[in-house]
């Protein structure tokens, strides 16, 4: 018995019906006072508990939460998060990511990808592009390029 809920510790809450016993704060969940809580109330997105707590903690960038998590998840390969995100944001084309990441990396000239992409792909020969590209272009008449490229070269005459 706690002796009223003025006196229940951190991370526990004593409902009125219920003044003579603390009851844990589940995961997902927070009191929001050090001491004499009567509620516990879900954590938000972007928040999480592990339980017995008086706060929510955020999640660092590359992760996130929904509601009443008692953890936070990394994002999947081609997102990205910053800290206390309910989501994961995608790469747009032209960049990529890996797992549990806080941004998206551009791709190199010579290579391209499409929106939520987790690597970058090389462009065939006769196609260059430049850095942060989303698809590759064709070479114009008279030039050419080796695969990855980043420009084209003139044909020799002949």
């Amino acid at each position: 018995a706690c002796g009223g809920r003025e006196f229940c510790p951190s991370g526990t809450y004593s409902p009125q019906a219920l003044e003579d016993a603390c009851l844990d704060c589940s995961p997902g969940f927070k009191t929001g006072v050090a001491s004499g809580a009567t509620t516990c109330s879900a954590c938000d997105g972007g928040t999480f508990s592990e339980g017995l707590a008086v706060n929510c903690t955020d999640c660092d960038s590359g992760t996130y939460s929904g509601s009443s998590s008692s953890s936070c998840t990394d994002c999947d390969s081609g997102k990205y998060s910053g800290i206390a995100a309910s989501s994961c944001e995608t790469c747009a084309g032209g960049a990529y990511s890996d797992a549990g990441s806080r941004n998206c990396s551009s791709c190199r000239a010579g290579a391209y990808s499409n929106a939520g992409a987790a690597s970058c792909t090389a462009c065939d020969s006769g196609t260059y592009s430049e850095a942060a590209s989303s698809a590759c272009a064709k070479c114009d008449g008279g030039t050419w390029s080796n695969g990855s490229a980043a420009t084209c070269v003139s044909c020799l005459a002949g």
